[in-house]
């Protein structure tokens, strides 16, 4: 191989390291947006991934994640494709993967470069890292909702508490003068009556405020 060959294809192989790493930077760029969503990150992290490969005037991308599909402009199935599992806490979520619209001379993997391989990978990776962590922050929001509603019930519960102390002692009260009442010789009848209804009254309330 002559010295401008050999320039040459190191210049090539500098570029697609340079676009491996620009794929890479952008993808934490995109992951780490305050307020994203996953599904507008996974969707532009499909849109960016064909320039890095080899012939992105071809490639197209597909991220697909428990049934969801995000695709780059123009994407179709096609028999040259490279792909890579999307994995969560040990377990296969999706796949990444890089087609191209027409056949390329052959190379390591197809018409894919080894660096290739070891970059969708990465990106299968990272897109798992993403996901991940969306998990945990879901996780943590409703760990956090719930224990707002257990402050809440709880505040709830001393006023509930607080109330039903105010109302017990004006209506034991009025339940202990009735029961003396009742205890008074030659009462007539009428006025045991209505005492009697006043006893029952104070023993329902105090059951209903228990």
């Amino acid at each position: 191989m002559s010295e401008d060959q050999l320039t040459h294809a190191t210049r090539a192989a500098l570029n697609e390291r340079v676009k491996e790493l620009t794929c890479l930077y952008g993808i934490a760029q995109m992951a780490g947006r305050p307020g994203a969503r996953l599904a507008d990150v996974l969707q532009e992290i499909s849109e960016h991934l064909p320039d890095a490969w080899q012939y992105p005037d071809i490639a197209t991308a597909r991220i697909m994640l428990e049934g969801v599909s995000y695709v780059s402009p123009h994407f179709q199935e096609s028999q040259w494709k490279q792909s890579s599992d999307i994995v969560v806490g040990g377990v296969r979520q999706g796949v990444v993967e890089i087609a191209y619209g027409e056949e390329r001379p052959e190379s390591d993997e197809g018409p894919f470069l080894k660096e290739e391989r070891n970059l969708i990978d990465e990106i299968a990776r990272q897109i798992g890292f993403i996901i991940e962590r969306e998990q945990v922050e879901g996780e943590r929001l409703r760990l956090r909702d719930q224990l707002r509603h257990a402050d809440r019930l709880a505040t709830i519960g001393m006023l509930a508490a607080g109330v039903a102390h105010e109302l017990n002692e004006p209506i034991g009260n009025i339940l202990g003068f009735a029961q003396l009442t009742m205890k008074c010789p030659d009462l007539p009848v009428r006025a045991m009556q209505d005492i009697e209804k006043i006893e029952t009254a104070s023993l329902n309330a105090r059951e209903i405020i228990k």
